[in-house]
C-alpha cells in the first residue's frame, strides 16, 4: 500500500482516489467478518487466484531424518589412548625409534627444520 502513494504523489486528487480505492477494497475484504466454513474459504480462494484447486493431491510426505544433536561424540583422552595403544609400532626411518610416526612426520627432524629455516631467515 504505501508503494504506491510515492508514485501519485504530485496529484492530491490522486491521492484522494487511491485512498478510497483501498477504503473500498478494505471494506470489502472485512466485511463479511470472520469466514468459519472451509467451503467459503474454498471459494474465495480460488476467486482470489483465478484457479480451482486440484480435488487430489499428489505430494508424498518427506523422508524421516534425524537432526537432533552434532552427529558424533568427541573422544576423551583416555579413548584417543586406547586407540593409539591398538594401533603397531612403526619403525621410523630417519630417527631409527619405534612409534607412531614415520619418516613424513618425524617430529626430530621436523624440529631440526624449523631451527634451520630460523638461521636462514636470521641471515
Amino acid at each position: 500500500m504505501l508503494g504506491l502513494y510515492p508514485a501519485v504523489s504530485v496529484d492530491i486528487d490522486q491521492i484522494h482516489e487511491l485512498t478510497s480505492i483501498v477504503r473500498e477494497a478494505r471494506q470489502q475484504i472485512f466485511a463479511d467478518g470472520v469466514v468459519t466454513s472451509t467451503a467459503q474459504k474454498k471459494k474465495i480462494m480460488e476467486e482470489f487466484y483465478g484457479a480451482e484447486a486440484p480435488q487430489e493431491v499428489d505430494v508424498q510426505p518427506p523422508e524421516v531424518v534425524s537432526t537432533k544433536g552434532c552427529g558424533s561424540k568427541l573422544p576423551s583422552r583416555v579413548e584417543k589412548a586406547l586407540k593409539l595403544k591398538n594401533k603397531p609400532m612403526r619403525q621410523c626411518k630417519k630417527c631409527q625409534e619405534w612409534g607412531h610416526h614415520d619418516s613424513r612426520n618425524c617430529n626430530k627432524f621436523k624440529e631440526k627444520e624449523k631451527m634451520r629455516s630460523r638461521r636462514n631467515s636470521d641471515v
